[in-house]
């Protein structure tokens, strides 16, 4: 990999740097009563479950299996997204309510889809909720305390099945603490359509860029 790093090394300082972030991310968001504080535990709980599998694939897998299927789900879930009908408005607190083993199921392939890749939790969970009809505000609010467990858990998977660089973790926390407390000003000045649409373009277009990188491994074997 570029840089000197290993796989498994970069996925796992990537995911420090996720937690950091969903902690900081997590108190902005609670202090406005943005979060579904029910919705986020079960899908946290799940992610706890899932992070350290998903480190112990990345350590099996090749690599372009992995950037290939997140590619495919990127593109599936942009798409669908961009297509598919808004949602109703709603308050937080009137927001459609997802059964507990859907909430758990999205959890567990939050954290392994966090512990395989290294992409941070919301990256995975914003998509899935949006594909179960859920406002974005709200799949936004409930991802911030999913991500501390997505993130964490496959983390700790990653310090005993690989390794992590400390000291670029700890400044690439900083760096994303500070463009947390950024896009928590913007996301609350966004209307929830124009959020929908800005999710699930960035979800086609990194999907495309996933995809494209995935087929030049494959020219180049």
């Amino acid at each position: 990999m570029g840089a000197g790093y290993r796989l498994e090394d970069a996925i796992g300082t990537s995911l420090v740097t996720f937690t950091v972030a969903g902690i900081i991310a997590t108190v902005i968001y609670g202090r406005r009563s943005a979060i579904d504080w029910r919705s986020a535990a079960l899908t946290s709980a799940g992610s706890i479950i899932g992070g350290p599998i998903g480190a112990k694939l990345s350590v099996w897998l090749p690599e372009r299996i992995v950037s290939g299927c997140f590619a495919a789900f990127l593109l599936l879930t942009g798409v669908t997204t961009l297509w598919r009908r808004s949602s109703p408005e709603f308050e937080d607190s009137d927001a459609p309510q997802i059964g507990s083993f859907a909430l758990i199921a999205c959890g567990i392939s939050v954290g392994v889809g966090s512990g395989l890749t290294g992409i941070g939790g919301p990256a995975i969970l914003v998509p899935l909720l949006l594909l179960l009809r859920l406002p974005s505000s709200v799949a936004v609010g409930i991802s911030q305390p999913n991500a501390i467990a997505a993130s964490a858990s496959g983390a700790v998977g990653h310090l005993i099945f690989g390794r992590i660089d400390v000291p670029l973790a700890v400044f690439l926390s900083l760096v994303a603490g500070a463009g947390v407390a950024v896009g928590s000003v913007i996301h609350k000045r966004i209307a929830a359509e124009s959020l929908r649409k800005i999710v699930g373009t960035a979800c086609v277009v990194l999907g495309l860029w996933l995809g494209y990188q995935f087929f030049q491994t494959l020219r180049g074997r």
